[in-house]
């Protein structure tokens, strides 16, 4: 009789030590998502105190007229920005939805350093660097509002930052009736804008004219296959259509999802005219450092040729913790072609590609009629200033500003411990622009 009684204990035993397994896992996972929450909020809120103190610093900027407050003010507005970079980059979203704000951070942090150096060598704010600084200053205060805007509504909001991170149907950069992804969206797409800037390399954001793209309009299922091809389509596993962009390059949007990386999408733009890829930007990170610059460069070569850019000569590079970003410039007969900028993001642990940029390429390439120099490289180069030690000498087209072309004398060399590039026009002898490169840990800065 005692046996019969065996199997139901045991039966209820288990039953009740599964359901006190499973209450402990609830706790547990509630705990997780209650501690992650707790620091997407530190990051949120240190964001917003960060591009606060950022716009304070840069509004005394403009009313400062002492070198000294110059100084501090600098070191601590470039300072701040970097912080709100890693703050913003701890946030639960994707990199596409954050990328002007990233960028506009990035080049905040790196011209006030600019300045900071310049103003500690004894020299002054231009009037040109006031009126930057004046534009820089109001994006910030532009960033700011959107980032209290945001938090009013997240205040307002059932959701927790941990609860969106999970959301597998939440995405920071699709329209959706998320009020929280709203404001993103908005931080993205309104009117955060910047100054022309040269840190990406010269020349590269200097291109307004009008692309003269050759093939067929493609329609989306074209322009689909197009970017599962680019990316892979062994690998692809998944497509969302993210609609059309219209601008200098009208395009077809998605997101791709990968087998490796089935929650990270990679987002690709493709060129409606023509079908060429815009750019691809993934949501990668990394710290770890295994492969020299050398043999990045040599695997972001590969990867052009790959794709059907031929002759094209790595420029500038700059490094974020394990992830460096090169640029590449079109060499045609021998002339480095400025105007014909390529960007190819890849992880220096691996060497994994995780982000190209064409847009400049796209808009300028063509097969050019070079014209003949008037005046030889001896002669071009007679009309140095004497201070500059010559390290190297090629031709180089460069854009100007009407949307031209320039070809020039490129002279790289040093004076006083610092590197500079002069350019020679090489039909009229005048000196056309002077770059100094800044050497830093994240690369080459051209100023």
């Amino acid at each position: 009789m005692f046996s019969r009684w065996i199997l139901p204990l045991v039966l209820a035993l288990a039953l009740a030590l599964t359901g006190a397994w499973g209450y402990n896992q609830y706790k547990i996972n509630q705990q997780y998502s209650i501690h992650m929450d707790n620091i997407y909020q530190k990051s949120f809120y240190d964001l917003v105190d960060s591009v606060g103190s950022m716009e304070t610093k840069l509004s005394k900027l403009m009313v400062s007229g002492d070198k000294g407050q110059h100084i501090r003010l600098l070191s601590d507005i470039s300072k701040e920005a970097e912080y709100a970079q890693s703050n913003l980059g701890q946030l639960p979203m994707s990199h596409t939805a954050i990328q002007k704000a990233q960028k506009y951070l990035n080049h905040l942090s790196d011209y006030t350093r600019y300045l900071n150096n310049k103003v500690s060598d004894g020299k002054t704010i231009s009037d040109e660097e006031l009126k930057n600084l004046r534009e820089l200053y109001i994006n910030a205060t532009s960033l700011s509002e959107r980032l209290f805007a945001l938090n009013k509504t997240f205040q307002d909001s059932p959701k927790g930052w941990a609860s969106l991170a999970s959301d597998k149907d939440s995405s920071f950069f699709e329209k959706t009736d998320d009020l929280v992804t709203k404001e993103f969206v908005n931080i993205e797409s309104g009117s955060i804008d910047y100054p022309t800037l040269i840190y990406d390399g010269p020349f590269s954001e200097t291109l307004n004219q009008r692309p003269k793209l050759e093939g067929k309009e493609l329609d989306k299922d074209e322009a689909r296959q197009i970017a599962v091809d680019f990316l892979g389509k062994d690998r692809v596993n998944r497509v969302e259509d993210l609609g059309e962009g219209e601008g200098q390059l009208s395009t077809w949007t998605f997101d791709l999802y990968t087998r490796d990386e089935p929650d990270q999408p990679t987002h690709i733009q493709v060129c409606k005219k023509g079908g060429k890829v815009v750019n691809m930007i993934a949501n990668y990170d990394s710290n770890k450092i295994n492969l020299d610059i050398d043999k990045a460069k040599d695997k972001a070569r590969a990867f052009l040729e790959e794709k059907g850019f031929e002759n094209m000569e790595a420029s500038y590079q700059q490094q974020y913790g394990g992830i460096s970003i090169i640029n590449f410039a079109y060499k045609q007969d021998g002339v480095i072609c400025y105007p014909d900028l390529i960007k190819v993001k890849l992880s220096l642990e691996d060497g994994k590609i995780v982000g190209f940029e064409a847009r400049n390429y796209l808009i300028a390439h063509r097969d050019r009629d070079l014209e003949e120099p008037a005046i030889s490289m001896e002669e071009a180069h007679r009309l140095l200033s004497p201070n500059l030690e010559l390290m190297s000498s090629r031709l180089a087209l460069i854009p100007t500003e009407g949307g031209k072309e320039r070809l020039c004398y490129e002279f790289k060399g040093k004076h006083m411990g610092n590197t500079y590039i002069v350019y020679i026009d090489a039909m009229t002898g005048q000196e056309a622009d002077i770059l100094q490169i800044i050497e830093s840990d994240k690369g080459s800065l051209a100023i």
